[in-house]
């Protein structure tokens, strides 16, 4: 008895560690933090998403936006810590149409009135 709960012992560990070592296999942020980041400060609805390691081992994501009104070449989120959410930002700015502004007025205060003072 003594010797058979030893080959069960050994694979019960070595499945323990192999459970270990691929919990934490992936330590990059989540494509769902990425949507949630994009969807909440962009009207960008998001197609795919493209991920690439940078030379300082941060993590570039790039989405392409179904709508290509405001971003044409797609939208690029900077993770500076790849496990981190927080230390996403957002690195390409919307497209702006000047040429409307001069038709319409600045499209800001057309859709949402003129600026509250909230600062």
């Amino acid at each position: 008895m003594k010797y058979l709960s030893l080959p069960f012992t050994t694979l019960m560990l070595t499945f323990f560690l192999l459970v270990l070592k691929t919990a934490h296999a992936n330590p990059d942020v989540k494509d769902r933090s990425i949507n949630a980041l994009v969807n909440y400060k962009t009207n960008c609805n998001i197609q795919s998403l493209t991920r690439e390691i940078t030379k300082d081992n941060a993590l570039k994501v790039t989405a392409k936006c179904a709508n290509e009104t405001f971003y044409p070449d797609g939208l690029v989120v900077l993770c500076s810590e790849r496990d981190v959410d927080m230390s996403c930002e957002i690195v390409t700015k919307a497209q702006e149409f000047k040429l409307l502004n001069l038709i319409y007025g600045p499209m800001s205060e057309r859709v949402h009135g003129p600026e509250a003072e909230e600062e």
